[in-house]
């Protein structure tokens, strides 16, 4: 158990650089810059931002995600340990929770998901999950990783063809990298992501709705569900799988 103290704390402090390089990616891509995966700097002037990102060195404000993003960062990375059934995975899921937040930024900001941010990142993560799987022996693991980026990114590609432009292949494309990491753990943690990104989806369609915040006709990001979907069932999928057998029991 110590040894997962440390592990997660040292978790949490890459999370807090992993904030800045989120901020200014997104940043970046919300405002059709070049690249930039450090130094996140204001979209006004340009000046460094402070290391709370809320302002810039020149004193104007920045966006209030900025200190969401900087606080649940260290949160999410430093809860890996846990979560994951090996320490050798730790970076894989580092990398690959540090893209899922990102692909959810931009996708809420701009309605798509980038290429050159999933391509990267998820090749990135997916080969770390690899090293990793074999640096622990679990050849089985990563098979069922392989299987279930195949299994999440076909279903994903049968619906978008049948929902005609209602879900984009950004979404499709993201359902491989959430396939691979949600059935690393476990197949019943692929379903929770899968259905799970449905239900979060609809429940917070509904309640938009019944607030009058949105109209039946807004179009939303399935992206972000889909992550959020996919972080729950890496984090919370034991539980909710144990749950679901005891019910049915």
């Amino acid at each position: 158990m110590s040894s997962d103290i440390v592990l997660a704390a040292v978790s949490a402090l890459i999370g807090l650089a992993a904030a800045h390089v989120i901020v200014a990616e997104s940043d970046a891509h919300r405002l059709g810059r070049p690249d930039t995966w450090w130094a996140p700097g204001c979209d006004r002037c340009d000046a460094p931002l402070v290391p709370w990102l809320t302002r810039c060195r020149a004193g104007h404000r920045q966006r209030r995600h900025n200190a969401i993003v900087l606080a649940g960062t260290p949160i999410l990375f430093g809860a890996v340990p846990f979560a994951v059934p090996s320490p050798w995975v730790v970076p894989a899921y580092l990398l690959f929770v540090g893209t899922a937040i990102l692909l959810t930024i931009t996708d809420l900001d701009t309605m798509l998901i980038p290429n050159r941010i999933l391509l990267r990142g998820g090749s990135l993560a997916a080969a770390a999950l690899i090293v990793g799987g074999f640096a622990d022996g679990d050849l089985t693991a990563v098979a069922r990783g392989a299987g279930g980026a195949a299994a999440y990114f076909g279903a994903m590609f049968v619906l978008a063809f049948l929902a005609r432009g209602a879900l984009g292949f950004g979404d499709v494309k993201l359902a491989a990298l959430l396939g691979a990491f949600t059935a690393y753990v476990g197949w019943g943690h692929l379903l929770v992501a899968g259905i799970g990104s449905f239900l979060v989806a609809g429940s917070v369609a509904l309640l938009l709705l019944v607030s009058r915040l949105a109209r039946r006709r807004d179009h939303m990001a399935f992206g972000p569900f889909m992550v959020m979907a996919a972080l729950i069932a890496v984090y919370a999928g034991d539980a909710i799988v144990d749950w679901y057998r005891g019910a049915g029991g």
